[in-house]
């Protein structure tokens, strides 16, 4: 097991010092907690810092500095059960799962994936493709923009007649599709590229500066109400992509149990669009993106890579990749994925 922590982890001065002060921040951390507790028990370090008050919008701004002073990157973590008590996110890490995000390229993962979420199978039931809510979230109108670009995660919602398995059920990379249970087939559904991967997007122009924008993304997620119950965190990780990989991040659970290959992928967004994991819950990522595409042209390529890294993204909301990439690319400075 590798994770993409930063070589010693400033967690351990948190501990002795939970001001911060000692790390060289000029101001002193909200109360919080550091946390060890996984899938399998307690961790042999901390994995994150936590803090107890409810996220603000500037929460995220605000931390900014820990990252230049101690390697400490700020998230937002959002979600509760009633099981938690007062320690939301216990046991919902599993870094004991997590490889190492270099051992992956994005490009093959992405092609492998598609070839997966596009590969038939015949002789399925209807009725074991029918698409169920299991979270049981709150609605969120996807179609809604926040400000300046800003939008809402997708929707967590099904839509009408989804019971009667008129919607794809995501499945899991290696885990092809099922025959017969949507509307639309994949030619139509992944037009313009059918069942034919595109390939890797092209980069979009720098905007505005990365981690500004994921501020601003912070902040309007916050305002609106995105997150459940949201705390602000701070995770060592050498950059941004690797805050999956560096807790082990279970979100993708149904799909696969190691973060790493996720992380991978997201390191190209980075380079590519500049983008800043901003948000975790259970299993939706929200992440900010400075240099959003800005035509349609520009977004679909952007899409594929999405349907191959998240299929339900467009199962579940979209049902083409066309109006996903019309919808929730073009201009939007975010990004959001859940796995069902």
């Amino acid at each position: 097991m590798t994770t993409h922590a930063t070589p010693s982890n400033p967690l351990h001065i948190l501990a002795a010092d939970p001001t911060g002060r000692s790390l060289g921040l000029d101001f002193d951390l909200p109360p919080g907690t550091l946390h060890r507790l996984t899938l399998d028990g307690l961790w042999h370090e901390p994995l994150l810092w936590r803090a107890t008050e409810p996220a603000t919008e500037d929460s995220w701004g605000r931390l900014l500095p820990a990252l230049k002073a101690a390697g400490l990157r700020p998230v937002l973590l959002g979600g509760e059960r009633e099981s938690d008590g007062d320690q939301p996110w216990n046991e919902e890490l599993g870094p004991d799962l997590v490889t190492d995000p270099d051992d992956f390229e994005a490009g093959a993962l992405l092609a492998e994936w598609w070839a997966d979420n596009t590969a038939p199978v015949e002789d399925e039931d209807e009725e074991d493709v029918a698409v169920t809510d299991q979270r049981g979230a709150a609605v969120v109108d996807g179609g809604v923009e926040l400000a300046d670009g800003l939008e809402p995660g997708p929707e967590e919602e099904l839509a009408d007649g989804a019971a009667e398995g008129s919607w794809r059920a995501g499945r899991a990379p290696g885990q092809p599709a099922r025959e017969g249970s949507a509307d639309l087939d994949d030619a139509v559904a992944l037009a313009p590229y059918g069942t034919a991967w595109p390939g890797l997007a092209p980069a979009c122009p720098a905007v505005v500066d990365p981690d500004e924008r994921a501020a601003e993304v912070a902040a309007a997620l916050v305002e609106y109400d995105i997150l459940t119950a949201p705390r602000i965190a701070l995770v060592p990780a050498e950059r941004s992509a690797d805050v999956l990989a560096a807790i082990g991040w279970l979100g993708p659970l149904n799909y696969d149990e190691d973060a790493a290959p996720f992380s991978a992928v997201l390191r190209s967004w980075e380079d590519r669009f500049g983008i800043r994991v901003v948000a975790l819950e259970f299993d939706v990522l929200h992440v900010s993106v400075p240099h959003p595409p800005r035509t349609l042209e520009e977004a679909l390529p952007i899409a594929a890579e999405h349907f191959a890294f998240c299929p339900d993204n467009i199962w579940q909301d979209s049902e083409t990749l066309e109006r996903y990439a019309r919808e929730h690319l073009v201009g939007k400075h975010n990004w959001s994925f859940w796995w069902d």
